[in-house]
């Protein structure tokens, strides 16, 4: 249905009641009405890339765990239209689409996709790509589909995504800086080879790739049809008017700030190093909120580092976490945030600094030192940061060629807010305990909550033997929640391990924090 809310944003900035122009008075559907219509086609489009990526990706990570992000991008380029399913995604869409745009500029054609997985090229963590698809509409460049993933592994120096005790960015991943995957609708075979033979789950790999192909093609075809039976000027201008509906609503929303100017500071805590200092001014004017990290830690040899692109989509969720289910997010909505912060800080590295730990740990910490410094007015945001235990695992390293790597996540932390995971845990799902035993052979023994209200999950490894890398976050002094590893009657915990072994038939208990204040125990 049309979303009358576009037209009551320009009906309440005018005196008097009088109808925003392009309104008609008599008959005639207004304009703002046709608008979101079109629009909201333009966001059906996008949500139906995301779907087909769900559908039809293999990997756990895209179908179960959904580390991926889907967009609809102007030239400029802008945000038309965003699905993402954690906050880490917000701007690097945008900013790793800017980079292959400028890297391409004058040599992209119809039937391109080009692809860069690069944090120090619009990136974040290492092994997620985002691919560009340009669509022509009667010989010009209209829109980017652009679809950003995280793939099963792409050559680091652990199988996986996860190297807790990396120092710099080619221990976690190759870096895949811009190249053309398609050129004129035509696979080139070297780019596809070079990725497929700097990966230990090439087969994932290559299902995922075509996953993500197939859903962009369907979008060109998609944005074809949308563009034919309304034409280019009402689709650019539905896009501008909900890019502009979404400034007003987060404006607003942001402007029972104005005036703010705060000083706050936290740590990240590392194991047997010392804590990392985060620091952060926070002010706002005019409906627009100023996130300054001057002054925060110079970044380190560890994977805690978190590129300028990606601290701002945890300021931003942070922010606005309330009412992002009510917006569509555009670049309106980005638009409504600015960040400061040092070159060669942790919340802006250099190359080759590592940042494979800036999702799982300091995104965590920018959102929570963010909420916590909102609330000084007593607002009662609830929390929506908590780090929780996180093991991937594989087959020993040099024991066989294809070794596909596959994070074991069989429980979650509790909310903040309540029962239910953290909103910075995304939208993954939670797999059975039939489906983590027949596919991926562990054994679930339980999965409870304890009587502290924490989840606890106990699984043996029927798999045989295995390798893995795993981390515990730490925060105030304590661990967040715990990982153990069980052999008989010797315990080992698994606060911060590479390679490390899980033979046939150990157990592993999971604990997951509880960050609630006060559950009710009949729940």
């Amino acid at each position: 249905m049309p979303d009358r809310r576009l037209w009551q944003h320009h009906h309440r900035d005018r005196p008097g009641g009088a109808e925003p122009q392009g309104y008609a008075r008599a008959g005639a559907v207004p304009r703002m009405i046709r608008s979101q219509v079109v629009y909201s086609r333009l966001a059906a489009i996008v949500r139906e890339m995301s779907d087909t990526v769900a559908r039809t990706a293999r990997s756990k990570g895209l179908a179960e765990g959904r580390r991926y992000a889907v967009a609809a991008l102007t030239g400029a380029p802008r945000i038309a239209a965003q699905v993402q399913f954690d906050a880490s995604h917000s701007y690097l869409i945008r900013a790793s689409a800017a980079a292959l745009i400028d890297y391409f500029a004058f040599d992209l054609a119809d039937g391109d996709i080009v692809v860069v997985g690069d944090p120090y090229s619009g990136g974040s963590t290492p092994q997620v790509l985002t691919f560009l698809a340009p669509f022509f509409h009667e010989g010009e460049l209209v829109l980017f589909p652009a679809i950003r993933a995280e793939l099963a592994d792409l050559a680091g120096e652990y199988p996986g995504t996860l190297h807790p005790t990396a120092s710099e960015t080619w221990q976690e991943a190759i870096r895949v800086t811009p190249v053309k995957l398609y050129r004129n609708g035509v696979l080139q075979r070297d780019i596809l080879r070079f990725l497929l033979r700097n990966s230990r789950a090439a087969d994932l790999v290559r299902s995922d790739i075509e996953a993500i192909v197939s859903a962009l093609r369907a979008a060109g075809r998609n944005l074809d049809t949308l563009l034919r039976d309304r034409g280019r000027q009402a689709v650019e201008g539905a896009i501008d008017d909900a890019i502009d509906h979404g400034r007003r609503l987060v404006g607003t929303y942001l402007s029972r700030w104005n005036g703010m100017e705060r000083a706050g500071a936290t740590t990240i805590e590392r194991i047997g190093s010392n804590p990392i200092a985060l620091k952060l001014r926070l002010s706002a004017e005019g409906g627009t909120l100023l996130a300054d990290f001057v002054g925060s830690n110079p970044q380190v040899a560890e994977p805690y580092n978190i590129t300028r692109w990606h601290v701002r989509g945890y300021v931003l969720v942070a922010a606005v976490a309330e009412m992002l289910d009510d917006v569509a997010l555009n670049d309106g909505v980005l638009d409504r945030l600015e960040v400061r912060a040092e070159r060669g800080s942790i919340v802006d590295p250099i190359l080759p600094s590592a940042t494979g730990l800036s999702d799982l740990v300091t995104g965590h910490a920018v959102a929570g030192l963010v909420r916590a410094m909102l609330q000084g007015d007593g607002d009662g945001m609830a929390p929506i940061d908590g780090p929780a235990p996180a093991i991937v695992l594989f087959a020993p390293i040099g024991s066989r060629e294809d070794n596909p790597p596959f994070a074991l996540d069989p429980g979650f932390a509790i909310s903040g807010a309540g029962w239910g995971s953290p909103v910075l845990a995304g939208h993954r799902l939670l797999p059975s305990a039939e489906i983590l035993e027949a596919r991926d052979g562990f054994e679930v023994l339980f999965r409870e909550r304890s009587p502290m209200g924490a989840i606890d999950v106990l699984v043996r490894n029927r798999r045989g033997d295995l390798e893995a890398a795993a981390i515990v976050p730490q925060r105030s002094g304590h661990a967040c929640g715990a990982l153990v590893l069980v052999e008989g009657d010797r315990e080992t915990p698994l606060d911060c391990v590479t390679g490390g072994p899980i033979p046939d038939g150990a157990l592993l208990r999971f604990t997951y924090p509880r960050y609630a204040g006060d559950l009710d125990d009949e729940t």
